[in-house]
């Protein structure tokens, strides 16, 4: 793939975005507060320009976003494709992959789409979509999808934000970098800091309250995690059985409640440094895979294993997803076996 330097794809996209009348901007899945709160701020950033912008997702808004503020801005078509030809520049945040936007029909869905006229905004590793629009793929290896729009869109212009887009923002920096748990990026805390003199507020963005079946979750969770001291790992496996357990106990959007363990058991527990999930979709014949890192050490990097091991993966050095076309037998089988090599080889 050629390379484009940063520079050049951001004044492709400008040079884009600036005769354009009618923006549409696409959230990614999962629909989580850094993609919806960019989605916000280049929402703002565009009507001041006196240009049309509709917010969009494929997928529903799971219920811990339904507090969000400013979500009910975003347009959930679930069922029907939005009209994409209505409008003149599509933008898609905080995502490296069209099922990511475009749902399990993305290639069908790019037939009808003027590939001249599609914009990403990213932080995460480079993936498909960079491979496809490399000279409208803004991709920056920042904290958060929320501080590549900043530094690339507003700042150089020195906008002021309202107290509303800086508190989105801020609630956004602090989701994506774990309250500053995560690798530390160029700018993070700089972007903190104008955030809250902006008007972001702090104690309230930190104030997390979370739901009883979080709780419910990691309590079921930790019972059915496999602690492998070998590998260094956890690994939950979700067959179909557990998943009808699940349900039983927390509802049809029980996957929507397992944060709380990944983000503790999955890369907080003393000697296991990699934390999988790995939850069958017998529907679709695959394999959903979630993983998360300790933020410290020279770890491997679960995303290159899960490649060797047949997955489709990617994410962040520390945390990502990916899938597995087969059995969940399988993809258990042969993601240890990887991981055995991987550490044998270390």
């Amino acid at each position: 793939m050629h390379h484009v330097s940063v520079a050049k794809v951001l004044a492709n996209i400008k040079q884009l975005l600036r005769p354009s009348r009618s923006v549409m901007v696409m959230v990614s899945d999962p629909v989580d507060p850094d993609c919806v709160a960019a989605a916000l701020a280049l929402r703002w950033m565009l009507t001041q320009q006196r240009k049309d912008v509709v917010l969009a997702s494929l997928y529903r808004i799971p219920s811990t976003m339904l507090g969000f503020p400013g979500i009910a801005q975003v347009r959930v078509h679930d069922s029907v494709l939005p009209d994409f030809s209505a409008f003149e520049v599509l933008v898609l945040v905080d995502g490296a992959t069209w099922s990511q936007f475009l749902g399990r029909d993305w290639r069908h869905v790019l037939e009808g789409l003027d590939m001249r006229r599609v914009v990403n905004i990213d932080h995460h590793e480079p993936e498909d979509i960079q491979a496809a629009i490399p000279r409208t793929c803004l991709n920056m290896q920042l904290s958060s999808t929320a501080q590549v729009l900043y530094e690339s869109f507003i700042k150089p212009e020195k906008m002021r934000l309202p107290v509303e887009i800086a508190d989105v923002l801020y609630r956004a920096l602090l989701y994506d970098s774990r309250n500053f748990k995560n690798e530390m990026h160029p700018g993070e805390y700089a972007f903190a800091d104008m955030l809250i003199e902006q008007g972001a507020a702090h104690a309230r963005a930190v104030d997390v309250n979370v739901d009883m079946r979080e709780v419910r979750f990691m309590a079921w969770a930790i019972e059915n995690t496999d602690f492998i001291p070998g590998l260094f790992l956890s690994l939950l496996c979700l067959d179909t059985a557990r998943q009808g357990d699940l349900e039983a106990r927390l509802g049809p959007n029980w996957s929507e409640f397992n944060t709380l363990y990944k983000e503790t058991v999955l890369r907080q527990v003393r000697g296991f440094h990699y934390g999988v999930i790995l939850q069958e979709k017998a529907d679709e014949g695959s394999v959903r895979l979630t993983w998360r890192t300790r933020n410290y050490g020279n770890h491997l990097g679960v995303a290159d294993i899960a490649r060797r091991a047949g997955f489709k993966a990617g994410g962040h050095r520390n945390a990502g997803g990916g899938s597995f076309q087969g059995c969940m037998a399988d993809a258990r089988a042969r993601l240890l076996d990887e991981f055995r090599r991987a550490l044998a080889a270390a």
